[in-house]
């Protein structure tokens, strides 16, 4: 039974069949016989396609069974290499023919193609039950590059048919150079890592595993290189991380890359006060003059000590820049040896801490199983055992909290810092290196005096620094080791209505791309933060599903700033710290509110809720016509309205739970605002700027003020941030609710520069009352909220 079948799908089925059809009556014949005859029998297709493309042509399955002579199915003649002056030197290669009939054959021999390739002899008889080589030579000619192929016909000398056809090619390089990678370690020792490479222009990167030295074959242009190893560290028992760059690799002559870690330069930072590396980032970009843009960013694991990169030499064609981030924080737990020398210890994951400074006496407990505090009384004491592949380290911080330890020090058993997962250890657990280590574990086992544990569970300062260098990394000491005077002081106040935890970070934006780990946080609480001055730096700080993230902001040298988060009064606002801003293009418009953002006049905050953890109900509205509506968030995108200039109303409704935030548990905003058609493209819609009203308020952390005071409020209402058009501010109101809206009283404002009014409140005796607010304004040019 037969079928007729097409598709490149069918490609391997056809010759394995074709294959099996001539297996069955050559039984005996090799693989390499088997192609031969089905390559050697094809129909051509050189009118059409080339032999990189379809080979010999296409397969003839009788022929290939019939026909009693068949030659070598292909013919590869070689590379040649870039440069061809004067000329490349042919090569001869011998194609093989084979005749399995009793009677000699005679072919007269020629070649097709672009004149690379020439039969040695034209005409040849092959022996009866025999076979002949045939010399055949490859040479490029002319300046062609690339493939250069043809086939060698045999042609029955008395009938003039096609017996065989061999497929020739050969590929002659294009411009192209030796390009030689090198890796070397800190010893001078050849070592294995993956490199990095990247065309001026081109799109993609390519990597390398390159064992010591390799060499590529690479077309003329600029190239960056970049890879990364680990090596030996500053002291016997540390570990480093070597970041090797090359940013501008001009290839027009062969060359060799030497990355090298001996000629990396230690990167290196101090802070003014004990601090402990919290994360740590590296970038380098380059940028093109073609457009495009070779960025590497590395968070640096916490296991290494030290960091290498390399000095690099002025770029002159590119622009180039490398960025390094430090977030160090002080100690959670510091040890101290007689009081005196202190210990660097790493707190391991998920272990408990607390605040407080003990004096407590090391026992030695081998690697920390439970049997081997059998004979050994850790009760109230700092147990110190061993890293070890034998047992797991949330086992080892159990046996130690059932052995009554008040705390375990893990020695490390390699170089580096260890950090492991300890579970929900009752007990703090700490790592320390290895050689201290093995000196407290002497210590321990003759009875040294006790040790000075301190404990901060809440650390209330850090530092945030950032360093860039541009052009070229110098071959000098890389260090930043600033003092307060030269570092930005931010007093941060964290507000909350109840004890809880939380997680945040401050993103650098040197090179436009925020990365970084939030970290836990405690709230509500205050800390003092060091920050370099002149960097662009993007905060966002989280307690449960609320957000509260912050728009670019940079500090000045030596100055003193005082930031709040999620601060009352609470209430929506615009932030160009997120995504899909308000927007138009043509008649599509996009509005995002961000409906749970913080107070506070330092930064531009925007706050945000997910969709299923409060109730939100958001409709725009033209005239009293309802366009569109959102019942699960503040984000209405990609809206069809009317053309022309028309005046629209926006319409927020959102509340949360009281019995959770206490504070803003219900707004009820309107916004008026107008807005026209335009030409704009879809990539590129036009800003839509809408009013907002930015509240001030003094408080404590917790959102309350004493009752029966009196509580200074301003209001500015102005457009939203980077936004213009909405016009002169003509009336502004405010009104105050002592009984939870059921009556309002209007309060006289004080107007003052840029828009701000101000006012004092007699607040009521009452305590545990509440105070709401409602406010309006509105713009000569029909703007209004």
């Amino acid at each position: 039974m037969y079928h007729s079948l097409d598709g490149t799908s069918m490609a391997t089925p056809h010759v394995a069949g074709a294959a099996a059809i001539l297996t069955q009556q050559h039984p005996n014949w090799t693989n390499t016989q088997l192609k031969n005859a089905l390559m050697s029998s094809t129909q051509a297709l050189s009118d059409t396609y080339s032999a990189y493309q379809v080979g010999t042509g296409r397969l003839d399955v009788a022929a290939a069974v019939n026909r009693t002579i068949q030659a070598t199915g292909s013919m590869f003649f070689g590379y040649f290499d870039w440069p061809h002056q004067p000329t490349d030197t042919p090569i001869t290669k011998a194609v093989t023919l084979t005749n399995a009939s009793t009677t000699p054959v005679t072919l007269d021999l020629a070649t097709t193609g672009n004149e690379a390739f020439t039969p040695d002899i034209p005409t040849v008889t092959v022996p009866a039950a025999g076979q002949i080589d045939v010399p055949v030579t490859g040479a490029p000619r002319g300046d062609t590059t690339g493939q250069h192929t043809g086939y060698l016909i045999g042609t029955d000398a008395s009938t003039g048919e096609t017996i065989t056809r061999t497929a020739l090619g050969l590929l002659k390089e294009d411009e192209h150079y030796d390009l030689t990678i090198t890796l070397r370690d800190r010893n001078g020792e050849p070592t294995s890592a993956t490199v990095r490479i990247e065309e001026a222009g081109g799109r993609f990167s390519d990597f390398l595993d390159v064992d010591g030295e390799q060499t590529l074959r690479l077309p003329p242009g600029t190239y960056t290189l970049k890879t990364e190893f680990d090596v030996a560290g500053e002291q016997a028992d540390s570990l480093g991380l070597a970041l090797l760059v090359a940013p501008e690799v001009v290839l027009d002559k062969p060359t060799e890359v030497n990355l090298d870690a001996r000629q990396a330069r230690l990167l290196d930072t101090t802070t003014p006060q004990r601090t402990e590396d919290r994360q740590r980032k590296l970038e380098y970009v380059v940028d093109y003059p073609e457009g495009n843009r070779f960025h590497y960013i590395r968070e640096v694991s916490g296991s290494y000590d030290d960091l290498y990169v390399l000095p690099t030499e002025k770029t002159t064609e590119s622009s180039f820049s490398m960025g390094a981030r430090w977030r160090k924080g002080e100690p959670v737990l510091s040890l101290r040896a007689f009081g005196l020398l202190p210990i660097d210890t790493v707190v391991q994951r998920n272990s408990t801490i607390t605040t407080g400074t003990q004096w407590l006496r090391p026992v030695y407990a081998g690697t920390g199983t439970p049997e081997d505090y059998a004979n050994v009384d850790a009760e109230g004491k700092i147990a110190v055992v061993k890293r070890s592949d034998d047992i797991r380290a949330t086992d080892q911080a159990a046996a130690a909290a059932t052995a009554g330890a008040a705390l375990l020090l893990i020695v490390n058993d390699n170089p580096g810092i260890l950090h492991e997962y300890v579970g929900n250890s009752p007990i703090p657990v700490a790592s320390v290196h290895r050689d201290i280590g093995n000196i407290l574990i002497t210590l321990a086992k003759h009875g040294t005096p006790p040790l000075q544990v301190s404990q901060e569970q809440h650390p209330d300062t850090i530092y945030d620094l950032a360093k860039v260098w541009r052009d070229q990394v110098p071959d000098q000491p890389l260090t930043y080791h600033p003092s307060h005077h030269d570092l930005a002081r931010i007093d941060a106040r964290y507000h909350a209505v109840q004890d809880t935890t939380g997680v945040g970070y401050r993103h650098d934006l040197t090179f436009t791309l925020a990365l970084g780990i939030i970290e836990r946080e405690w709230y509500p609480g205050t800390r003092t933060e060091w920050v370099t001055p002149g960097i662009d730096w993007h905060e966002r700080h989280s307690q449960g599903p609320w957000r509260d993230a912050s728009y670019s902001n940079s500090y000045d040298k030596g100055s003193t700033t005082s930031l709040d988060w999620f601060a009352p009064a609470v209430r929506p606002a615009f932030s160009r710290g997120y995504d899909h801003p308000n927007s138009r293009h043509q008649d599509t418009m996009t509005l995002n509110v961000q409906t749970w953002s913080p107070s506070g006049t330092q930064l531009e905050h925007g706050g945000f809720m997910g969709p299923n953890s409060v109730s939100t109900n958001t409709r725009l509205y033209q005239g009293d016509t309802l366009l569109h509506e959102n019942t699960r968030s503040a984000y209405l995108p990609d809206m069809e309205v009317p053309a022309g200039t028309l005046p629209y109303r926006l319409v927020l409704d959102a509340s949360r739970p009281a019995d959770e935030w206490r504070l803003s548990t219900r707004t009820h905003t309107e916004w008026d605002f107008i807005s026209s058609t335009n030409d704009a493209d879809p990539n590129s819609p036009e800003p839509l700027t809408l009013l907002q009203l930015d509240y001030e308020l003094e408080t404590d952390l917790r959102g309350d003020v004493e009752a029966g005071t009196r509580q200074d409020i301003s209001i500015t209402p102005r457009p939203q941030p980077g936004g213009t058009g909405t016009g002169t501010i003509t009336a502004v109101e405010l009104e105050v609710s002592y009984d939870d809206g059921t009556t309002w009283q209007p309060i006289t404002l004080t107007p003052g520069d840029n828009n701000r009014h101000t006012a004092t409140l007699k607040l009521p005796d009452q305590p545990d009352s509440f105070i709401s607010v409602r406010a309006a304004a509105e713009t000569d040019t029909g703007f209004a909220i």
